[in-house]
C-alpha cells in the first residue's frame, strides 16, 4: 500500500471538499476508501521501537507524517486525532501503543490495524 499516494489523494479530496466539489471529494474519497480496504492495511513504521513504562512509540518510515490521510479516516470515522483503537493511537508523527515490549506492540499494531481497517471498510458506500 502505497501510503504517499494516498496522502496526496487524501490532499486533493480536501482540497475539492473546501472549494466545494462535492462531487469530485466524493469520487477521490472513495479511491481512498478502496484502497484502504483492498489490500492489508498496515502502517509502514521503522523497525526501532522505543519501549518505556508500557507503551511502545513507533515513527513512521523515512519521518513522514500522514496528516490529511489521518484526517480523512478520523473524519470518516467521527473521531478525533490521534485515532485510538484499542490500545493504539494513529497520530501524524506516529503510533503510540500499550505494550511492554516489542513483540507485544508488534502483534497489538497488527491487530489495531485490522481493527481499524474493519472500521473503514464498514463505512464504503457512506462517504457524505
Amino acid at each position: 500500500m502505497d501510503f504517499e499516494k494516498l496522502e496526496d489523494l487524501a490532499v486533493e479530496a480536501n482540497f475539492a471538499r473546501n472549494q466545494n466539489m462535492r462531487s469530485k471529494a466524493k469520487e477521490i474519497e472513495e479511491d481512498l476508501l478502496k484502497t484502504l480496504t483492498e489490500n492489508e492495511l498496515f502502517f509502514p513504521v521503522e523497525e526501532e521501537v522505543l519501549i518505556s513504562k508500557n507503551s511502545a512509540s513507533y515513527v513512521y518510515k523515512n519521518n513522514k507524517t500522514y496528516p490529511a490521510l489521518l484526517e480523512f479516516i478520523a473524519r470518516i470515522l467521527h473521531v478525533d486525532i490521534p485515532i485510538k483503537i484499542k490500545q493504539c493511537k494513529f497520530g501524524p508523527g506516529g503510533i503510540i501503543i500499550s505494550a511492554e515490549n516489542k513483540e507485544e506492540a508488534q502483534k497489538t499494531l497488527r491487530d489495531c490495524c485490522r481493527e481499524l481497517q474493519i472500521l473503514i471498510k464498514a463505512k464504503e458506500g457512506h462517504i457524505d
